[in-house]
């Protein structure tokens, strides 16, 4: 007489994977069970515990085990879905591009009182350098429908992500693409002229020794050129020292920033000659917007 085989049902399945990845030192140990679990049923969250009894075939147990080992070596949650939410709309992402951060909502927020006061239904011309997926670009063309987004990246991968989500949201006529290393001189000579209303960044500004401290899951598996800066403070004296050819009088320029370089952030865009230059907090109260506005 052959062993009976054991039955796995969603509530046993999901209950073994959170004590296994907590084990490997996976702080969001249910949630990502949860989630792979409900993407290769095909459930959502409420779906699962509404048939929580429901036993698993081989193929789904499969299935789940090869995310389950993923997730297990560390690789972010999103990855392996694919996707994510960044300020309550979903986005693809893929290792060709940085996990939206929450933190990168205070930088819309920012953007869009900064440009409140424009006037109703005239064009609204902004540059997003470092598009990545392209979230701060579609978020802005989604709230500002009179806007026109210039995007730039180095990586043709996440220029060709950031396009697919401005498809899927509906707002590829506002925003260009474009391909370009806005270190180089030549590269940035194209738009080396004051016509936009607000430029916005989210640069690399992570120094390569500082590795040591991220979690595993952004060391080992988020693009390098998206994180680190071999000088930190390079794309910062770069947008300080183009400012005032990019931004029309009055314009405005806002840039995610490391909290524990705030100063040294400041001080190179007065250096710069900037004299409106604001450092705001997130909503963790931590320094995270530098804003200097163009007379």
């Amino acid at each position: 007489m052959s062993p009976q085989k054991e039955i796995w049902t969603i509530v046993k399945l999901l209950r073994w994977s959170q004590e296994y990845m907590q084990g490997k030192g996976i702080e969001d140990a249910r949630l990502s069970a949860e989630r792979m679990l409900g993407q290769v049923l095909g459930l959502n969250r409420m779906q699962l515990y509404l048939d929580f009894d429901r036993p698993l075939t081989a193929d789904e147990l499969a299935a789940f085990k090869k995310l389950l080992l993923r997730r297990s070596a560390r690789e972010p949650l999103q990855y392996i879905l694919g996707e994510t939410e960044f300020y309550s709309l979903p986005f693809k992402v893929s290792p060709a591009v940085l996990i939206p951060r929450p933190e990168t909502e205070c930088l819309i927020d920012e953007a869009l009182k900064a440009l409140q006061h424009r006037t109703p239904g005239k064009h609204v011309q902004i540059l997003d350098i470092g598009t990545g997926s392209g979230i701060i670009s579609i978020v802005l063309a989604k709230k500002i429908p009179h806007s026109r987004i210039t995007a730039v990246d180095i990586s043709d991968d996440a220029l060709a992500l950031a396009a697919e989500n401005a498809r899927m949201h509906q707002v590829q006529t506002q925003i260009t693409f474009v391909s370009a290393n806005f270190l180089d001189d030549g590269d940035i000579r194209a738009f080396d002229k004051p016509e936009y209303d607000l430029v916005v960044s989210n640069p690399p500004y992570i120094a390569p020794d500082e590795a040591q401290d991220l979690a595993p899951e952004v060391a080992e598996y988020e693009p390098v050129t998206a994180l680190f800066a071999e000088e930190p403070l390079i794309f910062y004296r770069r947008l300080a020292a183009t400012m005032a050819t990019l931004l029309v009088p009055g314009g405005i320029l806002l840039c995610e920033i490391a909290a524990n370089r705030w100063q040294d952030i400041r001080q190179v865009f007065i250096d710069a000659g900037a004299d409106d230059v604001a450092i705001l907090p997130d909503y963790a109260g931590r320094e995270r917007v530098l804003r200097v506005c163009r007379k």
